[in-house]
């Protein structure tokens, strides 16, 4: 009988990770219904407004952004790396950046809904190749344009959290500026998906 592996830490770091994701999505949609409630600093043009769940929700997905490159340093460093962490790590990552980009895209509507749209469709158009690879035994690690690519996500998305329109009275071009990690990500989204198409474009056909 074949024994049952262990979490490790690795894993457990993953598995929080999954169950923070509902917390955050909890948190904004619950400071959509609640915005009366607010910290406000400053005067005039530099008022700062955010509310508690705001707060919270930011704080949690950092915290969550973290356990990303932790769990991945730690499984890599101590030699623990699972099918259970093969498996989750990149639905955990998914899920957390996917669903606040859509919130941010639709209900708050500080990331342009077409930075949401050509995150989203390259990783589902990577995802597609990663599955007919893999239904043909062959695997395809990401390339460092894809890691940079989560990096800058999950960077700009946290800034989002504190500075945006949604909680700064600033003019359009400092929103553009604030969006510039959001951009990059953009940037490495496009190329990293092209550059792993071209890699196992000879294994597809």
């Amino acid at each position: 009988m074949k024994q049952k592996q262990k979490l490790n830490l690795p894993n457990w770091l993953t598995l929080i990770r999954l169950l923070l994701v509902p917390i955050v999505v909890m948190l904004v949609i619950s400071n959509i219904c609640d915005w009366d409630k607010s910290f406000i600093i400053g005067t005039g043009t530099s008022t700062f407004h955010i509310t508690l769940t705001m707060l919270l929700a930011g704080i949690v997905f950092i915290v969550a952004s973290f356990t990303d490159f932790l769990d991945g340093y730690l499984a890599r460093k101590n030699n623990q790396v699972t099918e259970f962490g093969k498996f989750f790590d990149p639905i955990a990552d998914k899920l957390l950046v996917n669903a606040t980009l859509i919130l941010f895209a639709s209900s708050i509507s500080i990331i342009p809904v077409w930075v949401t749209l050509v995150l989203i469709l390259r990783d589902i158009f990577v995802d597609f190749i990663r599955m007919i690879l893999s239904s043909k035994n062959i695997t395809l690690s990401a390339g460092i344009f894809g890691k940079l690519k989560t990096v800058f996500q999950m960077i700009g998305l946290s800034i989002l959290f504190f500075f945006s329109s949604f909680t700064l009275n600033i003019e359009v071009w400092q929103e553009q500026l604030i969006l510039i990690p959001m951009y990059i990500a953009v940037a490495f989204s496009l190329y990293s998906g092209l550059d792993y198409f071209l890699k196992a474009r000879k294994n597809l056909f």
